[in-house]
């Protein structure tokens, strides 16, 4: 004879087998999905006066977190003209009007007192080899290139053989700036030029200076 379930107690159902399979398989495949999202890292180290390494690889559309670790005994600092996007400062030792200004305008330009490590996340736009440099320790040597290849690993076509290391536009050939001159020269330079007063002071002290 059947047994009957006495009244009132409910049937146990058991959750059919495809149910507790597809469960499981979501929360396996969840867990890995961040971590195939980091974005590398590179690290450069400061001393005086020089980098280390002096040529970074980076590539076209690979976000990137650049550590810049300032090992020397000085402060220096590592900008660079590179086309970047995404620029995003998760620390450094700029000022947050600075910071602000070179995220909304996607500049690197990381300032980073000795013992410090200042960490900027950006993504490489255009192949080609560009620059690297702490702003006025060009002329110490205190240069390095960004090497930035495309998506599938490729080297820029060789354009025009790598022009000899220019002073950047704020920095004279002599490695002066105007941060550098006396107090009231900056004051004389910022009344008159604005924003564009490190410019101007640099060219009149390059045309000043023997040919």
């Amino acid at each position: 004879m059947f047994k009957t379930m006495p009244p009132g107690r409910p049937v146990p159902r058991l959750l059919p087998f495809a149910v507790i399979a597809g469960l499981l398989a979501l929360t396996m495949l969840s867990a890995p999905t961040v971590s195939a999202q980091e974005t590398p890292s590179k690290t450069v180290i400061l001393t005086e006066y020089q980098f280390n390494p002096k040529t970074i690889t980076l590539t076209v559309g690979q976000p990137v977190q650049l550590n810049i670790q300032n090992q020397g005994g000085g402060d220096h600092s590592l900008l660079s003209e590179i086309p970047i996007a995404g620029v995003h400062y998760q620390k450094a030792d700029n000022t947050p009007g600075e910071i602000q200004s070179y995220e909304a305008h996607n500049v690197l330009n990381a300032d980073a007192v000795s013992g410090h490590t200042s960490v900027v996340t950006f993504t490489p736009t255009k192949a080609g080899t560009f620059e690297f440099f702490s702003e006025d320790e060009e002329t110490l040597g205190m240069v390095g290139n960004f090497v930035v290849v495309g998506p599938g690993g490729q080297a820029a076509a060789p354009a025009a053989a790598a022009p000899a290391p220019t002073t950047s536009a704020t920095v004279a050939r002599d490695g002066q700036s105007l941060s550098s001159q006396s107090a009231a020269t900056q004051t004389m330079f910022t009344a008159v030029w604005g924003d564009r007063a490190a410019q101007e002071w640099v060219q009149e002290h390059n045309a000043a200076l023997p040919r």
